[in-house]
Parts: C-alpha cells; structure tokens; sequence
C-alpha cells in the first residue's frame, strides 16, 4: 500500500506544480483537464512500462486535484491527490507537505516538465516525468526532458517512454 500511496502521490504531485506558476492560473485550460505521461524517470521504479492519463482539476486557487488511475499487482486503483502550491512559483506539496513538486514549462507547445520527491519506506523517492497534451512522444520536448532530468540529478539513460493506457482491466484469476 505505501507503494500504491507514493506512486499516486507522484502521478498526482504533476497537477499542483502545473498550477503553481505565477504566469498560470487554475483558469487556464491549457494546464487543465487531461495530460499524458510521455517519459520517465525515477529512483523507485514505480511507474511501471504502462501509464494511465492525468487529469488536472482546480479546487481552489491554491488547490489542484489531480486523478489517474493505477495498476499494482493485477489491480486497477482510482488515485485522487490534492496538490497545494506553495509561496515559491512553480512548486507544491502533497501528502500533508512531505512530498515536494515542481514543474517547469517547456518551450514545445502543450508539454510540461514535473519533477516530485518525498519519503519513500526507508529512503527517499525522486520521479520526473514529461507531461504532454497527446500521447506521441515530441523528439524535440524529449531532448530538453533529458537536460531537466539531469539537472535534478537523475540519469538521462534511465528515461523510458512507457505504454499509454486509456482504461485499466484487472487481471482475471
């Protein structure tokens, strides 16, 4: 379950840092509604090689919900996360503030880059993942995913493009 509560937490996580951008508001419907997760990279390996879209939703204007839904184990999960943004433009907490995201906007139209980290079972986890308004993968958003990636301290050789996924069957006994 800590499993399942950390990836939600880092697929929802996406969601409040797109809306914590000064030049952004939760009005924009370029930042709302579905995004697809076009690569990634993390620490944990807890995505998995398919992904389920992301939907972003305002709450308030300090609060973004996001939603996705997740396979663990043969299981399909609904993962709902409130991200709330914080003083620093561009940056939010999840999990009653124990987990830290940012997202920075890309040149290439309709693509954002998120990155998350927090507490992890005995460490500490740390995901970025590129975010895109359809489900192809840009060659030129990819490039500067991987020098955001490194930056963060993460290995550009370690990105993935992982299956997109529209709906979630569990697997039958």
């Amino acid at each position: 379950m800590r499993t399942l509560a950390l990836t939600l937490t880092v697929a929802l996580g996406l969601t409040s840092a797109l809306q914590a951008q000064d030049n952004l508001s939760f009005q924009e419907p370029d930042v709302l509604g579905k995004w697809f997760i076009t690569a990634v990279v993390e620490t944990e390996g807890l995505t998995g090689d398919r992904v389920f879209p992301i939907t972003f939703s305002a709450l308030s204007n300090t609060h973004v919900w996001a939603s996705t839904t997740l396979r663990t184990r043969g299981f399909c999960y609904d993962v709902d996360v409130v991200l709330e943004k914080t003083s620093r433009s561009g940056t939010y907490t999840a999990s009653r503030g124990k987990t830290h995201v940012e997202v920075e906007e890309l040149p290439t139209k309709d693509h954002l880059m998120f990155y998350c980290e927090g507490p992890f079972e005995a460490g500490r986890f740390r995901a970025a993942k590129l975010l895109s308004r359809n489900p192809d993968v840009n060659p030129e958003a990819l490039e500067a995913f991987k020098k955001f990636a490194q930056r963060k301290g993460l290995s550009p050789e370690d990105i993935f493009t992982p299956q997109q996924t529209e709906s979630c069957k569990p697997e039958s006994d």
